[in-house]
């Protein structure tokens, strides 16, 4: 039986359409950015579980579509993303006053993309401080930073054009494996072509498309790879403008030549073996975003019908289930 938790109602106080909320590792502190060009950084007050401003500034001259936290290894750093063509690296400036709009401090612009930037995420931190985005011409960009006590400078590490043709209405997501006992690989939702697909970073330094994730029926808006915490396989999940959330299942198959030289770990070569566990029509209305929980465990989505769903795997049969619905209209 699906249960309606009660929450409390978050502002962000934008002018505009907010396109990302996302917290930070900890859980303490979220990010949000809109259309009116801003992004803010919120922090949990403890006295009443509502939300504080800690600051607020003017970080693009087009509307902001995605942040992402870095690992808190690296410091307190935030990448933005717009439809301006750059991505910005921010850093904290703790010795800044709250709610100045200095206390974020712009280290790094990269603008090699030719169209609007949809995403960007960092890496795993055992990957070292690297992010990647997707944008409206069709690339996927890896970037490093050369020098973690120098934020100014980041390299372009790696490109690979996962959608031929792409148009600027069209849009890209993407996802890290979280994993750090496979290849680095990432997962990137392609658009309206409606699929998912899994590229690796192979041996020769290249990223190589493999595995597909499907069947959808419409533009894939969200990708999510759940952490590993002690499974055998992965997790990944989509949202879909066909209305629905999907869970696939990965499970490593190790090539048979590899098999009989005695080398099965799962960084030797082979594939994703790829099974659909889950297809769930409940939002009824477009699924904008998928995210798991720090332990792959439970999985949220939320869409046009105005709710966050919480699915989980049930006990002994493992078959995957609503278990909560928050209602934010």
């Amino acid at each position: 039986m699906v249960q309606a938790a009660r929450v409390s109602p978050f502002n962000p106080d934008h002018a505009d359409l907010v396109h990302d909320i996302v917290y930070d590792f900890y859980g303490k502190r979220i990010a949000t950015c809109s259309s009116d060009q801003k992004v803010k950084v919120w922090q949990v007050n403890g006295e009443n579980d509502g939300w504080s401003l800690d600051d607020s500034w003017k970080a693009h001259d087009c509307s902001i579509v995605s942040v992402s936290w870095a690992h808190p290894e690296f410091g307190n750093l935030i990448a933005s993303c717009s439809f301006d063509r750059t991505v910005k690296i921010w850093e904290e400036q703790e010795h800044e006053a709250l709610g100045s709009g200095r206390r974020w401090k712009l280290r790094a612009t990269l603008s090699e993309s030719r169209g609007s930037v949809h995403s960007v995420e960092f890496a795993p931190n055992h990957l070292g401080l690297k992010l990647a985005t997707c944008s409206a011409d069709g690339w996927v960009r890896i970037y490093e930073a050369e020098d973690i006590m120098n934020l100014s400078s980041w390299s372009l590490t790696g490109e690979f054009e996962a959608v031929a043709g792409c148009k600027e209405t069209d849009r890209l997501c993407l996802s890290w494996c979280p994993s750090r006992f496979q290849p680095q690989q990432i997962v990137v939702g392609c658009g309206e072509k409606n699929i998912a697909r899994i590229y690796r970073l192979t041996a020769n330094n290249q990223w190589t498309a493999f595995e597909y994730l499907g069947p959808h029926h419409d533009t894939i808006t969200d990708v999510s790879w759940a952490p590993n915490m002690g499974r055998s396989y992965q997790l990944i999940a989509t949202a879909s403008k066909d209305t629905h959330v999907r869970i696939f299942k990965l499970s490593w198959e190790i090539d048979p030549i590899q098999s009989e030289r005695g080398n099965a770990s799962s960084t030797a070569k082979g594939a994703w073996k790829i099974e659909l566990l889950g297809s769930f029509n409940d939002h009824r209305a477009v699924v904008w975003r998928v995210d798991w929980n720090l332990l792959g465990t439970v999985l949220s989505s939320c869409g046009d019908d105005g709710k966050v769903r919480v699915w989980k795997a049930g006990f002994g049969s493992g078959e995957w289930v609503g278990t909560e619905t928050v209602g934010a209209l």
